[in-house]
């Protein structure tokens, strides 16, 4: 008959439940996605621009070999420009919502909007 000392192996099972479940932890830091890109910010200079007006739209991610693509809801907001950095113009009245995507060479994207608004 084998004796077990039961306290010893009662301990032994839970440092090893511990060990099963540290391993199997992953832990993300980035969304689902995006990679090693990190998108800090998207910024515009002046969120209130008047029609023809130009503001800087920026751009700050971190990651490699980075491309960004630059989008406006709404067909007649104008970008000038490519990169991280755009200058953006509007051509009649309305709120336009300003999507940059940032891809890697791998595929992985992360995605911001920022928004710019007509004023007199």
């Amino acid at each position: 008959m084998i004796k077990v000392n039961f306290p010893n192996f009662i301990s032994a099972m839970l440092i090893l439940v511990v060990l099963v479940m540290v391993a199997g932890c992953k832990k993300d830091t980035q969304p689902s996605g995006t990679g090693n890109i990190e998108f800090v910010s998207l910024v515009v200079e002046k969120d209130n621009v008047a029609i023809t007006e130009l503001t800087k739209v920026t751009a700050t991610a971190i990651g490699d070999n980075l491309t960004y693509t630059w989008k406006c809801d709404n067909e007649l907001g104008i970008f000038e420009g490519s990169g991280s950095e755009v200058l953006f113009t509007i051509c009649h009245g309305g709120k336009f919502k300003i999507t940059c995507e940032v891809k890697d060479k791998s595929n992985h994207q992360a995605i911001k909007d920022a928004y710019v608004n007509y004023v007199e």
